[in-house]
Order: structure tokens, then sequence, then C-alpha cells
């Protein structure tokens, strides 16, 4: 029988340099079987897992669809997630290497888009924080530029401190710190910088 510390640590060990990749809802855990074969103690795997505090999960090529109650469903396509689902103080999923996000409408067709470097999606109240050249587009023409905001799923709103810019109807106005609706509708700049009028193509 294999000694039980050195079964721990080899888990451990292969724990850290192993991913867990999902395949369309299935997933790969050969540390399971591994582990499996060292332990039936539940209490000691529990354990084992509560101490590492790296991504459980790691996906690439991702491309998910969330269609949470009462929002808007959306299209997100990023080239790597990582899952941190399990974390009690905070779960959360991390999108890397190019973040991209569709809004869909009633019909399925896309109606807007967010795009960033990267995004962080909080679980327990639905705020993505966004960071990198994040760019808004909607239906209509309106979008929005800034280096990093919140959004927030279930007020459907955007916000941040950071320096913006909005292109509204052909209209552009610069300043930092704001909130803006989803769709952006409406919105509030905090400290105006400049207000451009007439410029159409302007784009960045």
């Amino acid at each position: 029988m294999l000694d039980q510390r050195n079964c721990n640590r080899t888990f451990l060990m292969h724990l850290r340099r192993t991913r867990l990749i999902f395949f369309k809802g299935a997933f790969v855990a050969p540390l399971l079987f591994l582990y499996l074969a060292c332990s039936n103690d539940e209490v000691a795997v529990s354990q084992l897992a509560q101490s590492f505090h790296g991504a459980m999960i790691e996906q690439e090529n991702v491309r998910i669809t969330y269609s949470d109650s009462g929002l808007s469903k959306i299209r997100v396509v990023a080239g790597v997630l990582e899952d941190f689902s399990e974390e009690e103080e905070l779960p959360r999923q991390v999108f890397r290497k190019g973040f991209r996000v569709s809004i869909l409408a009633s019909d399925g067709q896309e109606s807007g888009f967010v795009k960033a470097e990267k995004a962080l999606r909080r679980l327990k109240d639905q705020v993505w924080v966004l960071s990198g050249n994040v760019e808004v587009q909607q239906e209509g023409g309106n979008s929005l530029y800034t280096d990093a905001m919140e959004w927030d799923r279930m007020n459907q709103e955007f916000r941040s401190e950071s320096k913006v810019r909005i292109i509204d109807k052909g209209e552009e106005v610069q300043g930092k710190g704001f909130t803006a609706k989803e769709d952006l509708s409406q919105y509030t700049i905090f400290a105006v910088s400049g207000h451009f009028e007439g410029d159409e193509n302007y784009r960045e």
C-alpha cells in the first residue's frame, strides 16, 4: 500500500502541473483516479482540494452562452478561461487572451458587443470587471472606449472611474468617470474634458 503522506505530496505536485480541461460538459480528471488509488478518505480529499488555491479548471478557446433569467442573453468568446468558482471568499471566472461578448437580441442576432483584453466575472454579484482596451459597440452606432470598467449585469449598467470616450449619434464626449446603461441609451460622465459634434466617422 502506498504511504499516505507520499501520495498526498504526489497528488499536489500533479495538481499544480496539470490543467483540468472541460470538453462540452465532460472533463478529464486523471488526478482524481490517482488520489483514489491512494485513499478512500473523503475528508482527506476535501482538505487537499481546499489547500490548493489555483484555478481548478482551465479551458482554452472558450465559447459560452449565458442566459440568465430577466437579463439579455450574451455569448462569450475568449482565448482562456480560468475557473475559481470553488473559492469561498471570491468565487470567480477569469477570461484572458482576448475577451469578446456578443449581446444578443430576442431573435438571437447580435445587437452589440463588448471587448477587452481581460475580464473577471464575480459569481456572487454578477459583476464583470473588464480591463485593457475596453470597447462597447451598440446597435445604432453608439460606442464607448475606456481602459477599465465594471459591467453590472444585474443592473444592466457600466461604471468606471477611468478616462472614457463615448460616441453618441456622431457626437463625441470625453471625460473621466462614468456610468452608462448597457445599451448606451443613457450615460453620465462625471468630469467632461471635451465635446465634439458631427464627427460620425471618428473611431479608434
